[in-house]
């Protein structure tokens, strides 16, 4: 019985480890940050407008704890986050990325700071975040 539960740790920790190189962008703001993804060709104006959006609600952005990662050229960080996501880069698309990894939004257009903190506060961690004065 022991042999066995030893084997299948071993095997586990092999699979983990082949998967290294497949690692995604968002994987290194898991359980900590919030990510706002935008996919879109590059020169989209959603796009500027999405980050124009961010930055101009940055104080609020911190306090959520939200990040923004674009993925607007052919470099292979933006071919990750695509992947990730199963986004196109032929068109403009915005995904807020949850502190556990799952998308909680995408759309086809641009969100606004309300929108995005109206889904962010619903949220139970944030919740639990703004109960405990984080």
């Amino acid at each position: 019985m022991r042999r066995r539960y030893f084997a299948i740790l071993f095997l586990i920790g092999m699979i983990t480890m082949g998967h290294e190189g497949n690692a995604s962008p968002l994987d290194e703001f898991h359980w900590q940050k919030r990510v706002l993804v935008v996919v879109a060709p590059p020169g989209d104006v959603a796009a500027a407008a999405q980050r124009q959006i961010f930055e101009a609600s940055a104080e609020g952005m911190s306090e959520r704890a939200i990040v923004l990662l674009e993925a607007r050229d052919d470099s292979e960080r933006s071919r990750q986050l695509r992947a990730r996501l199963s986004a196109d880069s032929r068109r403009f698309q915005v995904f807020l990325v949850g502190k556990d990894g799952h998308t909680a939004v995408s759309s086809l257009r641009p969100l606004s700071a309300a929108e995005l903190f109206a889904r962010v506060d619903a949220m139970p961690m944030r919740r639990d975040e703004m109960r405990r004065g984080r």
